[in-house]
């Protein structure tokens, strides 16, 4: 998945940021989340989680659950439009 997810984060960096933990090295983070297996994405909008996606996943699938939790907090939502465009 780290071609997926850093290619995500390249197509995407205008729209959201991506950030990568290592779970063995940050057990106290690891605990904090709840994560009990990789790959594990966690879904931030303010400081607060938005959405967990657990497991690998095709990189359209992956895309469609990131836009479809950041519309649902962001003030006004984003649009298909707004997200093609940058």
């Amino acid at each position: 998945m780290k071609p997926v997810v850093s290619g995500i984060a390249l197509e995407y960096r205008d729209v959201f940021a991506v950030a990568k933990l290592d779970v063995n090295e940050n057990s106290v983070i690891t605990a904090e989340y709840g994560i009990r297996g990789t790959p594990t994405y966690i879904l931030f909008y303010k400081g607060k989680v938005v959405t967990t996606m657990l497991g690998a996943m095709p990189k359209d699938r992956l895309v469609e659950r990131i836009l479809a939790g950041l519309m649902s907090v962001v003030e006004p939502p984003l649009t298909q439009e707004q997200t093609d465009s940058e």
